[in-house]
């Protein structure tokens, strides 16, 4: 699997990362500037599909309907 690198906080995603404007971030805190909301000492496993990112989606196909 691909790994990254926040944009905001730098720590790498071994997980599904959010993705906002082409940009990966670990949590749906960080894609919005922070803070990070990642509990890590209980992170995502590899193949874990973060819920964060199903928010992150809807939260984007809200702001496009405004």
């Amino acid at each position: 699997m691909h790994r990254s690198t926040c944009e905001t906080c730098g720590i790498v995603i071994r997980w599904q990362p959010t993705l906002v404007d082409g940009k990966e971030y670990c949590c749906f805190g960080c894609a919005q500037g922070g803070p990070c909301e990642c509990d890590y000492e209980n992170l995502p496993e590899p193949d874990e599909v973060n819920a964060l990112v199903v928010r992150a989606a809807l939260h984007s196909q809200e702001r496009e309907e405004s």
